[in-house]
């Protein structure tokens, strides 16, 4: 692979690629160059630059050899850079290094899920995708983690439900719903078919066809999913975060989630009142703080 760039556009390129992955540095960034393109691109993230070709090809490195290349090319001036990837080596104008991962040949397209993805996001892939397309990826280890996470949760969540009769078993296959709607989600996405009932709404009619009979979307239709569903895994963990949830109960009254084991539940006008004396409630705690425990 060998082609020449304007510094200014692939440093940009590089600092998008590099946003948000400092933490992971074993994660795979391809870099395919081909005609006046070259694409860089990680897990949900993918930025195109112009350039001069000469010589097309497709490799895999490391974040942390993209990172080591950024920094090599902040010692240059702005200008026109020529940059060859080929036998295991990277040069950048006069500069070279051996990248830790260098991976070329017929490799899988990465697997394009944002990099923030949850994880009901990544126990599903296996669902979606075969083992080798997830190591293809650089995701084996995450999504064997994020399974290994949930499974924790189950046992966590069966154990304090075990009081009220439901176990584990039932546990898991509420979860397995959930991971299976989620699958179902994500394969409209990742990889859409030709059955119109399989395309996510509002994409049907801007789908194309390929030849093979598969629907394909538009690079805008794809990146309006994938910030959706970078929102709605924001939305969730900011939920978490927070801990405090409410809902109305079957008795009409006011439940609040997040305090303890079962939720405190109080119909309106008693949530009222108690609101209503909020600051000689705080009054009262400050004034007896010595004398008050903090729950672990």
């Amino acid at each position: 692979m060998d082609f020449i760039v304007e510094k200014k556009s692939l440093d940009s390129a590089m600092k998008q690629l590099l946003h948000g992955r400092k933490e992971n540095p074993a994660d795979l960034v391809e870099i395919t160059a081909e005609d006046s393109i070259v694409t860089l691109a990680a897990t949900g993230t993918e930025a195109q630059v112009a350039a001069q070709c000469e010589s097309g090809g497709r490799v895999r490195i490391s974040v942390a050899d993209l990172a080591k290349l950024r920094k090599i090319s902040s010692t240059y001036k702005a200008g026109p850079m020529r940059v060859r990837i080929q036998e295991g080596r990277i040069r950048f104008q006069n500069t070279s290094f051996s990248p830790i991962t260098y991976e070329t040949g017929n490799t899988h397209k990465l697997i394009d899920i944002p990099a923030d993805s949850g994880l009901m996001d990544l126990v599903a892939l296996p669902a979606i995708y075969s083992e080798e397309e997830i190591a293809d990826s650089g995701l084996r280890e995450k999504v064997a983690v994020a399974k290994k996470q949930v499974d924790n949760l189950v046992l966590g969540t069966a154990s304090e439900l075990s009081n009220f009769g439901i176990s584990t078993q039932e546990v898991s296959q509420m979860v397995q719903e959930r991971i299976n709607e989620r699958v179902e989600v994500n394969r409209r996405i990742l990889r859409p078919v030709a059955d119109p009932s399989h395309v996510a709404p509002g994409l049907r009619q801007n789908s194309k066809s390929s030849e093979n009979g598969e629907m394909t979307m538009n690079e805008d239709q794809m990146r309006a999913e994938l910030e959706r569903l970078r929102a709605e895994n924001a939305q969730l963990k900011n939920k978490k975060r927070d801990g405090l949830s409410l809902k109305v109960s079957d008795k009409g009254a006011v439940s609040l989630y997040g305090m303890g084991r079962f939720p405190v539940t109080l119909y309106k006008e008693q949530w009222l009142r108690i609101l209503a004396a909020a600051p000689e409630i705080e009054k009262f705690i400050q004034e007896n703080d010595s004398k008050l425990k903090t729950k672990e």
